[in-house]
């Protein structure tokens, strides 16, 4: 799996600085959002009831979600040292679109959510875990803004192009994460009839929103074509893929075995498990290496 650094025009490899207020108002913030969720759908699975935002149907249900929460926060961690809004872009549009469709449902099904109803713990978790939703959209708009108008800078690092050993199995798992997020979205009941487990319509759709954000990682991959801005992802698909099928180890009985999602959703867990660890270990540091050789021959052909 060679990865050759192909020659770009100077002016392409131009970045922007990140600034901190990515950090302050959108990195750290939507961190500490998704830590706080991941710790009581994944720890806490049976009891969604007394410490989450709305009761889960199952107990898998709740650890497939924290699954996602895990894998956002993995990204987050490996995002923060980024130092050019190139590299860093990928951790704002993929998560915005779990937050945007995360805030929808909130509105859709506000009658099932704790804002009225349930323990006080869960009551103000609610509150506060949908006025991030809300205050996420702006800050992610500011930030976006601040960006698109910062100073530019010389990128120094050559790009490191996809080969069609990545690209290819990357839009195929783009394709089906965003056709089970659609199914979700527009057949909720009948999907989660189908599903690998009971599914409410929330938390079917709820799961199709995470399906939604990881495509859209996944077409982002794609459009910036360049292994250096996929670091964070290899790691969280891994992250993500664990962990989800941990959870259907841990509530195996709640399983059905024979259905044919079943194995389309574990065919997909797999698949992000290959991908994120090929990835980070064979073809990222194939192109490191590349880079590094590059570098090395310049002063010779100089």
């Amino acid at each position: 799996m060679a990865t050759t650094i192909q020659p770009v025009r100077s002016e392409e490899r131009i970045a922007r600085p990140v600034h901190p207020w990515l950090r302050s108002l959108f990195f750290w913030p939507v961190l500490v959002h998704c830590l706080l969720s991941f710790v009581p759908l994944f720890f806490l699975s049976s009891r969604t009831g007394d410490f989450f935002a709305w009761e889960t149907g199952n107990s898998l249900t709740a650890a497939a979600l924290g699954a996602g929460y895990a894998g956002a926060c993995t990204m987050f961690l490996l995002t923060l040292p980024e130092k050019d809004w190139t590299s860093a872009r990928g951790t704002v549009f993929a998560p915005i679109t779990l937050l945007l469709s995360a805030l929808i449902l909130a509105g859709f099904y506000a009658d099932q959510f704790h804002f009225t109803e349930g323990p006080a713990f869960a009551r103000v978790f609610a509150w506060l875990w949908l006025a991030s939703l809300v205050v996420f959209q702006f800050t992610c708009l500011v930030v976006y803004r601040v960006h698109n108008r910062g100073p530019k800078v010389a990128d120094p690092r050559r790009p490191a192009p996809m080969r069609s050993d990545v690209s290819i199995p990357t839009a195929i798992m783009g394709a089906v994460l965003w056709g089970l997020a659609f199914a979700l979205w527009i057949a909720p009941e009948a999907v989660g009839d189908a599903w690998a487990w009971q599914l409410e319509p929330l938390d079917a759709r709820m799961l199709g929103a995470w399906f939604f954000a990881f495509g859209a990682g996944a077409w982002q991959a794609l459009w910036e074509h360049d292994l250096h801005r996929m670091r964070a992802g290899f790691l969280t698909d891994v992250t993500l893929s664990v962990l989800s099928m941990a959870a259907l180890g841990l509530y195996a009985d709640d399983v059905r075995w024979g259905n044919a999602l079943t194995w389309v959703y574990i065919v997909v867990l797999v698949g992000l498990l290959v991908a994120g660890l090929t990835g980070r270990f064979m073809a990222l540091p194939e192109a490191l290496e590349a880079e590094r050789q590059a570098r090395e021959e310049e002063p010779a052909r100089a």
